[in-house]
């Protein structure tokens, strides 16, 4: 389909005060979970959702080398944000968990994004929300990187 140079031309404005709008929605979250940057966030995020999980899920999920998992766990670790410990199953796997201080930040970042969902949604007719949430699902599908 024919896309007219106006219409590229809008989406591409649109699109980058959506980024911002979102980088801003991060900040937010970071400055609000003890500065947390996104990988850690992500990190976090994926572990609170997951209860306890494999590091080599995490990597698999944020599409990150193990090396680069480990040094953002090593961080949270430090920061008393996840605990590690060996598989009782299998002693080469490492379970990563939430600590209690990483379950407050959790709470407050899965919060924070349910006031976003709330307040932009709250803005439409149920309809209108139905193909806002399609078509948000046809862009994530589009820029995700696809898997080999």
């Amino acid at each position: 389909m024919k896309v007219s140079k106006e219409n590229r031309d809008k989406f591409m404005e649109g699109f980058q005060i959506l980024v911002r709008a979102i980088k801003s929605d991060m900040d937010r979250c970071s400055e609000l979970c003890g500065g947390l940057n996104e990988k850690e966030m992500f990190v976090m995020g994926y572990v609170g959702q997951h209860q306890s999980v494999k590091m080599s899920d995490i990597a698999e999920s944020i599409d990150a080398p193990m090396s680069t998992l480990t040094s953002i766990v090593d961080k949270l670790v430090e920061r008393k944000i996840l605990t590690r410990e060996h598989s009782s199953d299998d002693r080469r796997a490492i379970n990563v968990t939430l600590t209690p201080n990483g379950k407050i930040n959790f709470n407050t970042l899965i919060e924070l994004k349910k006031q976003t969902g709330e307040k932009l949604l709250s803005q439409l007719k149920e309809k209108d929300q139905a193909v806002f949430l399609k078509n948000i699902d046809l862009l994530a599908s589009h820029l995700s990187p696809k898997k080999k």
